[in-house]
């Protein structure tokens, strides 16, 4: 069974979006520990003590994450732009729908650093 080069970078494709998706999912799951904690009306009756403040190294990996997500998704865009272009096969939109996500959150987490202690 040979594989045709433009089944192979399709697949590389899948793969590299697919990495993306679970990447930007692993940085969320890392943004619910990194930031403070909610202060309710019910913390404030029962004197419960919640942080205040960003944790400074889980932010660094979010942002890690964050860019190594935008990176994948920016090499996942041109490589399904080479298979549409050789084999004349319909585009994704999830590269593109992830690179927008990754990008405005981290310019969103870059606006918002200078707001850590």
């Amino acid at each position: 069974m040979v594989i045709k080069t433009s089944d192979f970078f399709h697949l590389v494709v899948t793969a590299l979006t697919l990495v993306g998706w679970g990447v930007l999912l692993w940085s969320l799951l890392l943004f619910h520990e990194a930031r403070p904690e909610m202060s309710t009306l019910l913390t404030k009756i029962h004197q419960i003590e919640v942080r205040q403040h960003w944790l400074a190294i889980v932010y660094d990996k979010i942002m890690l994450l964050l860019w190594f997500c935008a990176g994948i998704s920016f090499v996942a865009i041109f490589g399904n732009w080479y298979v549409r272009r050789t084999d004349q096969q319909s585009g994704w939109v999830a590269q593109v729908l992830l690179f927008t996500v990754a990008a405005v959150a981290i310019a969103v987490l870059t606006i918002w650093q200078p707001l850590m202690e």
